[in-house]
């Protein structure tokens, strides 16, 4: 698939590499200009150097051939504008990062759809969840996307993310350790009994659990 990111900052540059490890093409457009470069040298994406709600540099980069608009910046209002315009100039399917809930109204009266980090912390130390199945939290994207949450077996090597195979697209997005909650990197490593959260495609729900569980399995052997 065709993946488009705006904004090449953390959580931006670690999609990118992933995306870009499992098959995808993809393109980045960032503001800064060092994090651009920096970018670019690092990784074999494709990336823009400049404002990722410029309609001119949206159609640069393809927008109207694009699968997945995914709209990461820290800027709630970038992410949104960025979403709008991609969907107007042909973007198939738009995600923007929320990063302040008090914004979701805006993004939901505007129907574009959203991934909140900070909800997803307080939901998750707050409520009690089953191990033994999946959970869903959220259904996104017009139901192609899913927000699943899962806790990783007793059994479980301490892994590092970078070298678990997940299926594509699949994104662990927030990882709960006790009291710990913290977005994982390339270099995190996993452990029996961390709460994972995920963002996957519909189809891949159950395959992403079963990839999480046999790795388990094969610790515990």
């Amino acid at each position: 698939m065709r993946m488009l990111l705006i904004g090449g900052g953390k959580v931006g540059s670690f999609l990118a590499r992933e995306l870009d490890k499992a098959g995808h093409v993809v393109s980045v457009i960032e503001d800064d200009a060092e994090r651009a470069l920096d970018l670019s040298e690092d990784t074999k994406v494709l990336v823009f150097h400049g404002d990722g709600t410029d309609v001119e540099l949206l159609n640069a980069a393809d927008v109207d051939r694009t699968d997945w608009l995914l709209a990461v910046t820290g800027r709630d209002e970038a992410n949104l504008v960025a979403c709008q315009l991609s969907l107007t100039l042909g973007a198939k399917r738009v995600l923007a990062r929320l990063n302040n809930p008090r914004n979701r109204p805006t993004f939901e009266a505007l129907g574009i759809p959203v991934v909140a980090v900070t909800d997803l912390m307080a939901e998750l130390i707050s409520r009690e969840v089953e191990v033994s199945d999946l959970h869903r939290i959220a259904l996104m994207a017009g139901g192609h996307v899913s927000l699943i949450e899962r806790i990783l077996l007793d059994g479980f090597p301490e892994t590092p993310l970078r070298s678990i195979e997940l299926p594509q697209p699949s994104v662990l997005v927030t990882v709960v350790r006790g009291d710990e909650v913290f977005v994982p990197t390339a270099s995190s490593t996993l452990r029996a009994g961390d709460r994972v959260i995920a963002v996957t495609s519909l189809d891949n729900e159950r395959a992403l659990c079963d990839r999480l569980d046999a790795l388990a399995r094969e610790g515990g052997a």
